[in-house]
């Protein structure tokens, strides 16, 4: 169990040296992928090859990223099993290391090929987002044949207290305290979901005579997190005169006046 970050980024980057295989998980926001660059900095520096995978969902990510970290091997003019193979023979002589951010899916074929980077050829994090006891699960009973489990470490309340007052005071916001207890609340330990909020927080669709709506802020930042959808977010219009803030599914009808979720389905025909 690591305390904080910079022990865990210290124990990562040592065992990923050595051509171990981990998994790092947590929740979306925690400073996963911001752990993940600075890793990629440090092997840099100690000129061991390294990329980042900024979405692994199956073989051809890795492949992207494995290519990246040995941009000398020719894979143009080769088909996909032989490309890997160069690639992994380029790992087997000199070792590297790969970081798959937002890891998704466990196929046969990806098992397979992770197994024969075992041994010291590469060292290989899976990050992977998991929000809810349910995923956590999945991954622990899928991840026995990648590697060992470690937790993102969150960050303490005073961490992301100061924080949001850094975040706020650069683009010159004032929060009222009833507010900032309710930011630090929903953020869960996470500074990530601290960033995207302030970063959400410039726009006017949140602010209403100079008083900050912290409900609709943290809706709409678990929203972009988890989603990245913007066309999910509150109208950039909204007001608190203009009652919900999200379209209700309730209030969506069809041309003959039913509900689209509700439509009642056509009576069965008589066997």
């Amino acid at each position: 169990m690591h305390i904080n970050v910079h022990e865990l980024r210290a124990d990562l980057h040592e065992r990923l040296g050595l051509g171990q295989h981990l998994i790092l998980y947590g929740p979306r926001g925690s400073g996963k992928s911001r752990l993940v660059e600075q890793l990629q900095a440090r092997f840099v520096r100690a000129r061991i090859p390294c990329a980042i995978s900024p979405s692994t969902a199956c073989l051809e990510d890795v492949t992207r990223a494995l290519h990246a970290a040995y941009p000398e091997v020719k894979t143009e003019a080769v088909n996909k099993r032989t490309a890997r193979y160069r690639l992994w023979t380029a790992a087997d002589r000199r070792r590297g290391v790969l970081l798959l951010d937002h890891f998704t899916e466990v196929g046969s074929a990806m098992i397979s090929f992770f197994r024969r980077l075992r041994g010291g050829v590469a060292g290989v994090l899976f990050v992977v987002d998991v929000d809810v006891e349910r995923e956590r699960m999945r991954i622990r009973q899928r991840g026995r044949s990648l590697a060992l489990s470690v937790r993102m470490p969150l960050a303490s309340r005073g961490q992301l207290r100061r924080l949001l007052y850094a975040r706020c005071a650069e683009h010159g916001f004032s929060v009222e305290p009833d507010a900032e207890h309710q930011l630090l609340n929903t953020a869960h330990g996470r500074p990530g979901w601290i960033v995207l909020c302030t970063r959400l927080m410039e726009e006017g669709r949140y602010w209403h005579e100079g008083h900050l709506y912290p409900t609709l802020l943290c809706t709409d930042t678990e929203i972009t997190l988890r989603q990245g959808d913007l066309k999910l977010l509150a109208p950039e219009n909204w007001t608190p005169e203009s009652g919900r803030a999200w379209k209700s599914p309730l209030t969506d009808y069809d041309e003959e006046g039913f509900c689209k979720n509700t439509r009642p389905s056509p009576p069965r025909k008589p066997y």
